[in-house]
């Protein structure tokens, strides 16, 4: 070590000893993951507890990951192989410890320590190892180099910051899993992209509400048939968030096993009620579903039922908006739910649109608590004739944007299909 380094060797000043923890609580409490909060550990560690400290925590495939800082201000990061019980004895105990007490690893296992942070752990007069433990589980070890043996009456902050730093990287490992839960959530339940079906043209927009997910309570889906025929779906489930976009996932799987058996709109709305009853869960959903069958050159007709959704919309090709009006009662709620059928004839130029109240119950305009209303719906679509269906979603999207200025929003979803 240099001559600068000795002199700069650290000091645990008990006087210090409150407002150095609560800086060490304070600034670990913002570690949202691992990486980060292994790397403020290490940095906080040097130099008030030694010139060179390193957290070390396992990582697969017989390796160990860790983060170093030391005097001088730089920080390094990086992994290397395991080192067996037999040739680390004291680092391995304290890998499964439960207690963040400081024990003095052998320089015989130092000197075992290989590449580069077996270098940033040499030549040192002591280097010690104590575990960082949270709920009774060691997470991993902070290992502290220094040029001079630590102080008996100096231990009690080591632990002491050992306890915060363990707690604070098993709380990262927990939001660091549930982060992983959510993203896989979110893949599965994320929208599929659009399929080309022949004779039919859609567009889609999606936009959940305020969340740490990236989908909601609303959802829809498209499966082509292999005799030509489309089914088609949009619903609402009750709520927002984690819980409802599960249920979402249970009634786009329902679904897209039992349109294989069953083709009118009306049964399938009847089959999914009783499946989702039969879960036993208390949320339930308002849904649209409809099939589609081509009609000749430029025709094609939908047969839509409902389960207590807002109607769907169809935009002539002269401007005319007609509210497809299909009785039904919300899906998951009881077993003697009725729900309705309608039929509708699309012709080139025609677009019919389905929407969640996420568009018409948006709350906000000159009083900040006004809903946007079907009446603006229907007005914003009639002027939208001959406008390509990605324009018009995006055009109800900026709608109601305006509208909510800047207030919470609903989960949204708009799913459009015409002729071609």
């Amino acid at each position: 070590m240099t001559d600068a380094a000795a002199s700069a060797r650290p000091a645990v000043a008990h006087q210090g000893d409150a407002a150095f923890l609560a800086e060490v609580g304070g600034r670990l409490c913002g570690s949202m993951d691992t990486d980060t909060a292994a790397t403020v550990i290490a940095e906080l560690a040097s130099p008030v507890l030694a010139e060179r400290a390193v957290v070390l925590l396992p990582a697969s495939r017989g390796r160990w990951e860790w983060w170093s800082h030391v005097l001088d201000g730089r920080s390094t990061h990086g992994k290397v192989r395991r080192l067996a019980p037999s040739i680390a004895p004291v680092l391995a105990r304290a890998m499964f410890a439960t207690q963040p007490t400081v024990r003095v690893l052998p320089q015989a296992e130092v000197d075992a320590i290989p590449g580069t942070l077996g270098e940033i752990l040499a030549n040192c007069a002591e280097v010690s190892v104590v575990p960082l433990v949270a709920a009774n589980e060691t997470s991993g070890v902070l290992i502290l180099a220094r040029s001079e043996p630590l102080a008996e009456q100096d231990t009690h902050v080591v632990r002491e910051f050992a306890a915060r730093a363990g707690a604070a990287l098993g709380a990262a490992a927990v939001l660091g899993k549930a982060r992983a839960a959510i993203e896989g959530l979110e893949t599965t339940l994320h929208p599929a992209e659009l399929p080309s079906v022949p004779g039919a043209r859609m567009a889609a927009f999606y936009r959940p509400a305020a969340g740490p997910l990236q989908v909601g309570g609303d959802f829809y889906d498209v499966h082509p048939r292999s005799d030509g025929t489309l089914l088609f779906l949009l619903g609402d489930v009750c709520g927002n968030g984690p819980e409802a976009a599960a249920l979402t996932g249970s009634i786009r799987h329902a679904l897209s096993a039992l349109h294989l058996v069953e083709r009118e709109p009306q049964r399938l709305l009847d089959l999914v009620n009783q499946t989702l009853l039969a879960t036993g869960r208390s949320r339930f959903a308002s849904l649209v579903v409809g099939s589609l069958t081509a009609r000749g050159a430029d025709t094609m007709r939908l047969a839509l039922g409902s389960g207590g959704h807002p109607s769907p919309l169809v935009l002539r090709g002269d401007g005319r908006v007609e509210e497809v009006i299909i009785p039904g009662m919300l899906v998951g709620v009881t077993a003697n739910a009725k729900f309705g059928q309608e039929f509708v004839e699309l012709r080139r130029g025609d677009i019919c649109l389905l929407y969640t109240d996420g568009i018409s119950e948006a709350r906000g305009g000159p009083s900040g608590d006004e809903m946007y209303g079907e009446s603006r719906l229907h007005e914003l679509l009639s002027s939208c004739v001959g406008l390509p269906m990605d324009t018009i979603l995006a055009k109800v999207d900026a709608s109601v944007r305006e509208w909510l200025g800047g207030n919470d929003h609903d989960d949204i979803a708009l799913l459009a299909i015409q002729p071609y």
